[in-house]
């Protein structure tokens, strides 16, 4: 699988997030996702909601891990942890996924968000099978 037909997988699943949540680099340990702010919610000032980082955070990780084990793969979110580091402005967001651990039930995983500059980590613990 490559990241069109991730994207195209991801689009299925998710329409609502079709196409300005796109993947544009992806490979067993990383993943690169960018998100059009347009789309998103927005909070005071005009910058992106904290609830939409952790969106986009949550569907990086899904996506590297649906990437990694296949499309038939079971993936949940289990827990999260994210860190608002700087408000970022209107433009496109950038998510950087890492695989951190990859057991045999449970799938480690760094976002971080960056606008202008990062935004937003993120520690996000799924259940995988």
């Amino acid at each position: 699988m490559n990241a069109e037909q991730l994207n195209a997988l991801m689009w299925s699943r998710f329409p609502e997030h079709a196409p300005h949540h796109t993947v544009t680099e992806v490979d067993a340990d990383a993943l690169t996702m960018t998100a059009d702010s347009a789309f998103l919610r927005k909070g005071p000032g005009g910058t992106v909601s904290g609830p939409d980082q952790l969106q986009l955070a949550d569907l990086a990780g899904y996506a590297l891990l649906t990437f990694r084990m296949g499309p038939e793969s079971s993936v949940r979110l289990r827990s999260a942890s994210l860190s608002c580091l700087e408000a970022p402005t209107p433009g496109v967001l950038t998510a950087r996924a890492c695989l951190l651990r990859h057991a045999k039930r449970n799938a480690e995983v760094r976002i971080d968000v960056f606008g202008a500059r990062l935004a937003c980590t993120a520690s996000l613990l799924f259940s995988v099978r």
